[in-house]
């Protein structure tokens, strides 16, 4: 199928044509819930170091945030990790996802803290029923949704005075994607994983759509730059598949070793810098309801 990516006033880029609601969600019905349950995402297995590296970013959230424990609402729980953390720390959870296969093969007893269904429909009801929240946590989430503005914008009605949203994206149409193209290590656009992700935001264009929808940035981040591993054949994992894994476990490695050694401080601080040369495969955003 041809396809464009059509640049929005909010400065992100979108994929067009855009499948409908009831397509996108028959697509998502198949990926997570197929195979009678046997082969979901949620099946696989994780290293005792990756579960461990797992709690980095909520550990990060919450130096970020840096205040008392209060309540928290996780857009899109996955496997439940973040909503774990904070609630083994006191804080009051709530989360929202589509499926609960995720959460069920890895804090079940954290069942009662989710709320199934549309993430937007769910929006909505919490909206309506006043809900209100000091930590919003949207991880991976943005990219997906056919309507990423309504997604921002439907924030605001949930946060309490100060309260701080996490937003967390890939870095795609990045410059160092551009310089991997440049050099013949990959094919042109290769960052575009449609239908799962329909929106695409780099470090200069995610600030400027936050922005757009009435949001005031507090802190930029980005994580480790596996893409630097296309530059060099031996390792580029675009042209050879199953080097993929070992460039996953190259990162953790060093996130991990950096975390152990510098403390959650010293993970931040990389962090930044990476943000500030626009690079690293997943970037984060911390932000504030503007005025």
């Amino acid at each position: 199928m041809e396809f464009k990516l059509v640049e929005r006033p909010e400065g992100h880029l979108e994929y067009e044509p855009r499948p409908t609601p009831d397509a996108l969600a028959a697509y998502y019905r198949d990926k997570y819930f197929g195979a009678d349950h046997g082969q979901t995402p949620y099946a696989h297995g994780y290293t005792a170091e990756e579960l461990e590296h797992k709690r980095l970013q909520p550990a990060e959230t919450e130096h970020i945030w840096g205040r008392p424990p209060g309540r928290m609402l996780e857009v899109g729980v996955g496997e439940g990790f973040s909503l774990d953390y904070f609630a083994s720390r006191g804080w009051e959870v709530v989360g929202m996802d589509f499926t609960d296969d995720g959460l069920q093969a890895f804090f079940p007893g954290l069942a009662d803290k989710l709320l199934l269904g549309d993430a937007f429909e769910l929006l909505d009801q919490a909206i309506a029923r006043g809900d209100q929240y000091d930590l919003v946590i949207c991880n991976n989430v943005l990219e997906h949704v056919i309507d990423p503005v309504g997604l921002l914008t439907r924030l605001h009605a949930l946060m309490r005075p100060d309260g701080l949203v996490r937003i967390a994206v890939p870095n795609d149409n990045s410059w160092l994607q551009a310089e991997i193209v440049r050099r013949g290590h990959a094919d042109p656009m290769f960052w575009v994983a449609a239908p799962d992700h329909l929106n695409y935001f780099n470090t200069d264009t995610l600030p400027k759509a936050m922005a757009a929808t009435g949001w005031s940035v507090t802190d930029h981040l980005s994580e480790f730059p596996v893409d630097l591993f296309l530059l060099n054949p031996d390792t580029n994992y675009m042209r050879d598949r199953p080097l993929g894994r070992n460039c996953h476990f190259v990162r953790i490695a060093f996130e991990m070793g950096l975390w152990r050694e510098r403390g959650v401080e010293g993970v931040v601080a990389f962090r930044r810098g990476c943000v500030q040369a626009g690079i690293g495969r997943n970037q984060v955003l911390y932000a504030r309801v503007a005025g």
